[in-house]
């Protein structure tokens, strides 16, 4: 793993029992999934949830978000060092991990006590549950796919339904999205019908601490994920994209899909004592690289005067904005970072702030794919979308500057005001913002901006699809290996020596120069 850095490592562990359903037991499920001795849908549900790779944990930060991930896709501050793009198999190896022997494992359980449901009440009332449950488990799995390419997944997780060690074989990549992407319209249309019985649905509200119950709320998560996987084979299988997004778009009543910063789907500590969250975490994430990344600051937000800038990071001793350029070498940019010549990531905003969301869907993200679509096949106004992206971008995170809090829930540093309706629209007449030329780049920079390092995930995909922003990447000399970054990541080596019969399918395809199956600009 290549820093500016050097921090120590505090390695966190967190594991998940259920809860049973009293009412005194949900309330404590509802912030504590660990606190639990009864297994039962609600509590295995509540356990789902808690996923320490969409909550900014510290090791997810640390190893592979900020550092790895966050340099392939230049959303953070890093200098040309030795071997830079290589992957830290390790700390892959920990992310793959984490998706088997947590987010499978844990659905799985629910499908396996699902399925013991003997009560026909039961099963119908608690189907919701498991609806919206692959929702979450279908995001979590577009974006293996997304990093890996071909996965295990169909038949991943066997151990926890029939009890015995299955290994599992892999799918093609294309073939999950089109049974995820199927499954989605499938749950949509199954949601939009639903009335749920009270019993159930106030079971649903005690345990579910990403929406808190809230049906709609599940809709438009579900809607803007089909649109996001529907954009991401757009130029891989268009006609197949095109006629899902329309549909989505074309029917706003059947299909909603997030349309405000603050229906934006997260996982938000209620307070800093909540097992959601854990002292110091964000901080301690962001110790291996603070810095701010030097194509987004210094070529577009600082010289339009982006409302986001004091909101996203701190000026450096000059009060200037100033990102790492990526030509620099070590020595220099060390040098710069004793002079503390670059701005870093604020620290209201983000590294101090010990009640950050886990950000899994934005309205500024649905805005933005909602501006591709209709730049690209029509069916509404592209320019009217962007410029709304771009304030939900905006007030999203300005929203999240003033939520900050530290130990205790008290306030911490400078919290900014909120920007204004005509410092947005000033921006948006930028030369390097306004809408009118070069759309589509502009659409996927704005993008690339809205996810910064905390969605660096989305990024990497995004820039990948697209290839937009045009990023320069400097080639390392020092490395044969990887002198330019990868486009998927490698397969754990656990995979040949452990599932070896199943890896034999794919050990041809398993380089950094293969592409996701989306991957044809």
């Amino acid at each position: 793993m290549k820093k500016l850095i050097i921090a120590p490592f505090f390695i966190i562990a967190a594991g998940l029992l259920g809860t049973g359903c009293k009412k005194s037991e949900i309330e404590s499920n509802y912030y504590d999934p660990n606190g639990s001795v009864t297994a039962t849908v609600p509590s295995l549900y509540s356990g789902l949830l808690f996923n320490e790779r969409v909550m900014p944990k510290y090791w997810g930060l640390y190893t592979l978000q900020i550092p790895v991930i966050g340099t392939y896709s230049q959303t953070n501050g890093y200098n040309l060092a030795n071997k830079v793009y290589e992957q830290p198999v390790n700390y892959t190896k920990d992310r793959w991990d984490y998706f088997y022997t947590n987010t499978i494992a844990r659905y799985r359980e629910i499908e396996k006590y699902y399925g013991n449901l003997t009560s026909d009440a039961d099963k119908a009332g608690y189907l919701m549950f498991m609806e919206t449950a692959r929702i979450f488990v279908y995001d979590q799995t577009a974006q293996m796919v997304d990093m890996w390419g071909d996965i295990p997944f169909s038949t991943a997780g066997q151990l926890n339904t029939t009890g015995n060690i299955i290994l599992a074989s892999y799918d093609k990549g294309e073939e999950i999205y089109t049974k995820i992407l199927t499954d989605l319209k499938r749950i949509s249309d199954y949601l939009s019908t639903l009335t749920p019985d009270p019993y159930y649905q106030n079971q649903l509200n005690s345990v579910d601490y990403m929406n808190k119950g809230s049906l709609i709320k599940w809709r438009k998560y579900c809607n803007s994920l089909i649109l996001r996987l529907a954009m991401r084979i757009s130029y891989k299988n268009e006609a197949t994209a095109k006629a899902m997004i329309q549909e989505i778009l074309g029917n706003a009543t059947k299909y909603p899909v997030i349309n405000n910063y603050t229906e934006s789907i997260t996982i938000t500590p209620s307070s800093t004592t909540s097992k959601l969250t854990a002292e110091k975490d964000i901080r301690e994430g962001f110790a291996v690289n603070p810095f701010a990344p030097g194509k987004m600051v210094n070529d577009i937000m600082d010289p339009a005067d982006d409302p986001r800038l004091p909101i996203y990071f701190s000026t450096n001793k000059n009060g200037e904005y100033r990102g790492v350029p990526n030509t620099w070498n070590a020595t220099r940019v060390q040098d710069s970072v004793r002079s503390n010549y670059f701005s870093r990531w604020d620290s209201t905003t983000f590294s101090e702030n010990n009640v950050f969301p886990g950000i899994v869907f934005t309205a500024a993200e649905a805005y933005f794919l909602k501006a591709e679509a209709y730049e690209r096949w029509g069916g509404g106004t592209a320019k009217t979308a962007y410029d709304e992206g771009v304030k939900q971008s905006v007030l999203f995170y300005w929203s999240v500057n003033n939520s900050s809090k530290v130990k205790g829930d008290a306030t911490y540093g400078r919290k900014e005001d909120r920007p204004t309706d005509l410092a947005i629209a000033t921006y948006l007449l930028h030369p390097l913002v306004a809408y009118g030329t070069n759309n589509l780049e502009k659409i996927a920079t704005q993008k690339w901006i809205d996810f910064g390092v905390i969605q660096a995930h989305q990024a990497w995909a995004e820039y990948r699809r697209t290839k937009f922003p045009v990023l320069n990447f400097p080639n390392d000399v020092s490395s044969v290996l990887a002198p330019q970054p990868p486009n998927r990541f490698l397969y754990p080596g656990t995979e040949s020596t452990l599932n070896a019969a199943n890896y034999a399918a794919v050990k041809s395809m398993d380089n950094i120069s293969t592409k996701v199956f989306w991957d044809v600009k």
